[in-house]
């Protein structure tokens, strides 16, 4: 266990936390922790590389943490029922990433490199921004003691819209993109471990 490692962890506790202040009206502290989060995210992959201490630990659970937290957190939003977060994109969101993080384990097992592309980074972004734009218009609504749950025809909701079709978009795309990267690794393993081995003298 390393410092980016540990930061890591620290984003995976938080994703149950900031579930546990959204299902509990707590929306301005869940906005906080959220960002925070997203802040470990950046720092712990940057981290690791200027110590050169990246870990097979950390390329797998660096994904996953990212996928806990905002799958964690999309849950605890459509329970609130908000008109600006419709469950189709929350259902594709978190379908792609149990998917993906079948087919990333599997591969990873093998022992094959499965570097993380520039859309899966792109992705992860996007829907952190969303999320993180989502609680914070929450919490702009609750200060001014506005309904949340209520559309209020606001152009920050066709905003919020637009972000979240551009994540989905790019969830729908970076997992396509896994499955034929993760279906090329597996079928270059299977040919490499079912070749006959070259003769010897």
């Amino acid at each position: 266990m390393n410092w980016p490692n540990g930061l890591t962890v620290g984003r995976l506790v938080l994703g149950p936390v900031v579930l546990i202040c959204l299902l509990s009206g707590r929306v301005r502290l869940a906005f906080y922790l959220f960002v925070i989060a997203m802040f470990t995210d950046l720092y712990d992959g940057y981290l690791a590389r200027r110590s050169n201490s990246v870990t097979e630990f950390g390329k797998l659970m660096d994904p996953l943490a990212d996928k806990v937290v905002v799958s964690l957190v999309l849950v605890g939003l459509v329970v609130q029922r908000l008109p600006y977060l419709p469950i189709w994109m929350v259902s594709l969101i978190i379908g792609r990433e149990i998917l993906i993080l079948g087919c990333r384990t599997g591969v990873f097992k093998t022992g094959v490199p499965f570097v993380t592309s520039r859309i899966a980074k792109w992705k992860t972004a996007a829907q952190m921004i969303w999320v993180a734009s989502v609680l914070l218009y929450m919490t702009v609504l609750s200060h001014l003691g506005l309904p949340v749950r209520e559309p209020t025809g606001h152009f920050v909701e066709s905003i919020l819209w637009i972000f979240g079709t551009v994540a989905a978009a790019l969830t729908l795309i970076s997992g396509a993109e896994y499955l034929m990267n993760g279906r090329g690794l597996a079928s270059a393993r299977v040919q490499q471990e079912g070749s006959p081995p070259g003769k010897e003298g």
